[in-house]
Parts: C-alpha cells; structure tokens; sequence
C-alpha cells in the first residue's frame, strides 16, 4: 500500500496564500508559448479559462474563477504535489527501508486568457508579463518538492520499521515549512512581479 500526504500549494495575488512551496527556479522563466499555454518542468499544468477585453475585466474574471487550495482558499494559480512512499514489509515490524521508494507527482492549475478579437497590444503584453511571472512562482514551487522530495527517502532509510512512517511525514513537514516561508519571502509571487493588473 502506497503511503503520502497530498499538499496544495498556491500563488495568491492579493489574498492571504495558506501553503505554498519553492524556490526560485533554477531554469529560465517558464514563458508562455505563442498559445498563451506555460512549460513548467515535471508538474503537469491545466489550465481554467477567463475573458476579459480590459485588465478590469480580466481581474474581475480571475476573482470569480480561480482555483482552491486543498484548504479553500483561492489563488490565480494554484501547485499541488503528492509525495508518496512505500517498502517491504510497510507497516509491520519486519521490513526491508533499503527498498523503499519516494515518488511525486505534481499538478498546477493556471489561467489561460480567451483573447477577444483584435485585443489591446498593451494588454496583451501586461498578461504575457503576468503569465510569465506567475508561472516562475509556481515554477519555484514545482522545483522544491523536486529537489527536495529525496529528503523523504533519506528519513525513511535513516528510521526504524516502526518509526519510518512518522520519520516520513516530520521530512514532509520541513518541505512544507519552506512552502509558507516561499511565499511570505516573495509575498505569494508579488515581488517577482506575478501581480494584475
């Protein structure tokens, strides 16, 4: 039976933000491509729709669509990671922690822009800025949980049969502390400039 704790990261602009996880990227921006879509490296993005011809009523459409976080609240992009563990023997007093093994999976959630026929050039450029920016803050967040999720295995191999499981989930705990201080250090994306309009 596979072990983890499901964790919902957020970038919140202009709300409170409860978890969140990252540091900056260690890549290039994930720049969104010609379709208004972003790259971010080992998470699988979807995306929710919003329209707008102004950035009023772009923002107005943000408020009324952006996704929850495993705790409710909303952000305009949100970062869940699943981290989960297992090995021989789980949950007995007779197992083999050498095979343990630690996965991840990662999912954003991100706006995408429903362009109106012939949209305003300067607004076009302000959401591509945005959408960059937004994206290397969820980006930070994807690249903690990639480098960090080792930290998990190494609890694990370094516990005991009984105590691998709590070891486990103390390991889990330090990669979330470092989600919430992400997002108070860049104030939820707002300081790498994620932030409409």
């Amino acid at each position: 039976m596979k072990r983890g704790l499901a964790i919902s990261l957020c970038a919140i602009l202009l709300a409170a933000c409860q978890a969140a996880s990252g540091v900056p990227s260690k890549a290039p921006p994930a720049a969104p491509t010609a379709a208004g879509t972003v790259d971010i490296p080992d998470a699988t993005v979807s995306y929710y729709d919003v329209s707008g011809a102004t950035a009023d009523e772009l923002r107005a459409h943000l408020n009324a669509l952006r996704p929850a976080a495993y705790d409710g609240s909303k952000g305009d992009a949100v970062t869940t990671w699943y981290i989960q563990w297992d090995w021989p023997g789980y949950g007995t007093g007779s197992c083999d922690l050498a095979a343990a093994t630690v996965t991840y999976d990662i999912k954003v959630v991100f706006p995408y822009w429903i362009e109106p026929v012939n949209p305003d050039p300067a607004l076009v450029s302000r959401w591509t800025t945005y959408t960059r920016n937004l994206a290397t803050h969820e980006e930070g967040h994807v690249d903690y949980v990639v480098d960090h999720y080792q930290s998990v295995d190494a609890a694990i191999k370094g516990a005991t049969c009984t105590t691998a499981d709590g070891a486990a989930k103390a390991a889990l705990g330090a990669i979330r502390q470092h989600d919430l201080d992400y997002d108070a250090d860049t104030d939820h994306g707002a300081t790498q400039g994620a932030t409409f309009p």
